[in-house]
């Protein structure tokens, strides 16, 4: 895991694919995105927050920010329009509108927490995720602002290190293949706000977390076994969950699985829990 600190540099950065950028806008925008998220809204004004169903699965992630009292910006997760409809149909009487408004580049930076980036107030939109010894930052920035990051020393990484660094620090990204699961199952606790009002979804996600109901957890591990993600895991012939994401590393596959917690004892041996 020496993708960070080297000599040269104090950060590794990944540039991914541009994501689009929209604009929710009026009277009503902000209590219109928490009555719709499970993130404060009105606390929190840059963060992430998950779209959720009525019956507490995910629609999407968005990473937002509170621009005045009338206008906020955000991305979405999966960069499509699935949770633009879907919260268009939610818009009766509220003096919202929602709309593309541009393209940003998203750049990914992980470093450690000992020394935290200082860059975020430089960039259109950010987010960020710590765990272990790591933070993982996404910035969302227009074409110029990343020049002004031209003097931290950065180490350009590839898609598959990115995976690598992501799976170490148990961070998923979500994509459309998760829509069916909840914000609880996927780890995403530390954007839910409990103390909020109502949003849709919150009964049954709350239920899930005050009954300690949640079925299935995120799990790293590794095997010699060549899996893809959405595969399923299959131990003693009992189907305990499937790959999340996966990468190779050496002679061993290093990976996250969305795993039933009453299986979790049988990750040994050829799938080994890290």
């Amino acid at each position: 895991m020496n993708l960070l600190n080297t000599k040269k540099h104090n950060s590794s950065i990944y540039f991914d694919k541009n994501h689009d950028i929209f604009s929710m806008v009026g009277e009503d925008a902000i209590s219109f995105l928490d009555r719709m998220s499970t993130n404060n809204i009105f606390k929190i004004k840059s963060s992430r927050t998950a779209i959720t169903d009525n019956k507490g699965a995910i629609i999407d992630i968005l990473s937002y920010k509170v621009i005045g009292d009338k206008n906020i910006i955000f991305v979405s997760d999966t960069d499509n329009n699935r949770s633009i409809e879907y919260m268009k149909k939610y818009i009766i009487i509220d003096d919202v509108e929602i709309n593309r408004i541009g393209e940003l580049n998203k750049l990914v930076i992980f470093k450690n927490k000992a020394q935290p980036f200082q860059g975020l107030d430089k960039v259109t939109l950010s987010n960020q995720y710590e765990n272990k010894n790591l933070i993982r930052y996404e910035l969302f920035a227009s074409e110029d602002e990343p020049k002004t990051l031209d003097n931290i020393n950065f180490k350009q990484i590839s898609f598959n290190e990115k995976t690598t660094l992501d799976i170490h620090m148990k961070y998923i990204t979500f994509n459309e293949s998760m829509i069916k699961t909840n914000p609880l199952e996927l780890g995403f606790k530390n954007i839910i706000s409990f103390d909020k009002g109502c949003y849709v979804g919150q009964e049954v996600i709350a239920r899930l977390y005050n009954y300690k109901k949640v079925s299935r957890t995120i799990v790293p591990f590794k095997t010699k076994s060549e899996l893809k993600v959405n595969s399923k895991i299959i131990i003693d012939s009992k189907n305990i969950g499937n790959v999340l994401s996966i990468q190779k590393n050496s002679d061993i596959f290093l990976g996250l699985g969305l795993i039933k917690k009453r299986f979790t004892n049988l990750i040994s041996e050829e799938i080994l829990n890290i």
